[in-house]
């Protein structure tokens, strides 16, 4: 594939994996109206933002990707991205919990589809001594879509009530759906690599028993897990730490938080791109070396924000968000260095898995809980104690990751 379709292949799918992010975030900044509105609690907007998307985008992850190894991953990705463009805009006609569950539900189930398709797309069009800079290029769709959930979301919300941002939130994906479907070109498997594709299909079984193999791949996994799991608990509830602690309007919010996160997660993302595929030249165990630092030190730069006035407490959730956006590009090439070719996509597919399981499965709810459980103590400032969770668990994955990185390289030799 010829130079610039392999540039035009990768713009597509980040614009692919920027409307996921949107579709997947929206909700954290309309979490006050749509509690509001619904008569709900912090911990059902924690099951709606957490919970309910990840459980059944999980399930459905592996055996999508399990036919994205065998399939055309092309057509996988524009069905997926149409189906749930389609359910994010359902969404707006929920009039109570369950409905919303229900149409979060199908979100989560379409959006399993693409992260790892797309990862799979991407190593077999960029050769490995340029996989960390690709994906970690396409790891900015999440700060690009986080950031437009975020501003375009207040701002919409503010506007047109929070039932027409859902709909203005899914509209632009299916007619990306379209673009896909006629436009990108299903690359050859293994073609990075210079050789002819592995031919052989990789059993479930054999896949997981690979992977298990690999020490790496199991710290790997449980350190962007812990730190996934602070990334949401702090993102999806920081505009509601504005509006309830500070006072500040969902607007305003939407707008500082949104230039934070997006501005430092791309920031972070392509800065921990770069230096991770040189430093990994030379000893690929880099790959997790460079996210286990950046994840501790996003801990103090959390507190901050947790602890300082919304002047002082915003430049430390954007130095937050740019230590946080270090963590994902990297470990992704990690894990594809692990996998054989025709296990990328499950590969892939486990560790969004995990880190979606532990991360945006549990941090939304855990703090979501903890508040809760504190508010008749605390008052609004309850959601800051369950938000406290999170500065936990990124030095935790940190940890996690630099175990991982002990094993990295002899896991790598010997795929």
């Amino acid at each position: 594939m010829n130079s610039a379709r392999v540039q035009y292949t990768t713009l597509v799918l980040l614009l692919v994996a920027v409307c996921n992010l949107v579709d997947r975030q929206i909700l954290a900044i309309l979490i006050e109206p749509i509690k509001r509105d619904l008569q709900l609690s912090d911990t059902s907007m924690g099951v709606l933002t957490g919970f309910a998307f990840v459980a059944f985008y999980t399930l459905a992850s592996v055996p999508i990707a399990r036919l994205a190894d065998r399939a055309n991953r092309r057509t996988i990705i524009a069905v997926a991205l149409a189906f749930w463009s389609v359910m994010t805009a359902v969404s707006s006609l929920a009039s109570s919990f369950a409905q919303l569950a229900l149409a979060r539900i199908g979100v989560g189930i379409g959006e399993s589809a693409t992260a790892p398709a797309s990862q799979s797309m991407l190593s077999d069009l960029y050769p490995p001594a340029l996989r960390a800079i690709a994906l970690s290029w396409f790891a900015t769709a999440s700060p690009i879509g986080i950031m437009i959930a975020f501003i375009v979301g207040g701002w919409l919300n503010d506007t047109v009530g929070w039932r027409m941002t859902l709909v203005c939130a899914g509209a632009p994906g299916v007619v990306l759906a379209l673009v896909v479907w006629l436009t990108v070109r299903e690359p050859e498997r293994g073609a990075s690599e210079e050789r002819a594709a592995d031919t052989t299909h990789y059993g479930f079984i054999v896949t997981l028993r690979h992977l298990l193999r690999s020490r790496a791949f199991v710290w790997l996994a449980l350190g962007a897990g812990l730190s996934m799991f602070a990334v949401m608990g702090i993102m999806v509830w920081s505009s509601s730490f504005l509006v309830r602690v500070h006072e500040m309007p969902t607007a305003t919010a939407g707008l500082w938080l949104g230039v934070a996160t997006g501005l430092g997660g791309m920031a972070g993302g392509l800065a921990s791109g770069w230096l991770a595929s040189r430093l990994s030249r030379n000893d690929v165990s880099w790959l997790l070396r460079l996210p286990a630092l950046a994840s501790v030190l996003a801990a103090p730069f959390m507190a901050l924000f947790l602890l300082l006035p919304p002047q002082a407490g915003l430049p430390a959730y954007y130095l937050a968000a740019v230590c946080c956006a270090a963590v994902l590009g990297p470990v992704t090439a990690a894990v594809q260095g692990i996998a054989k070719i025709r296990m990328r996509a499950t590969a892939a597919a486990l560790l969004i898995l995990t880190f979606n399981f532990i991360g945006t499965g549990l941090g939304p709810v855990a703090v979501g809980v903890v508040s809760d459980l504190l508010a008749p103590a605390l008052g609004q400032a309850s959601i800051r104690a369950g938000m406290w969770l999170a500065v936990a668990a990124t030095l935790a994955g940190g940890a996690c990751l630099y175990s991982g990185a002990r094993y990295l390289r002899a896991d790598v030799e010997r795929v």
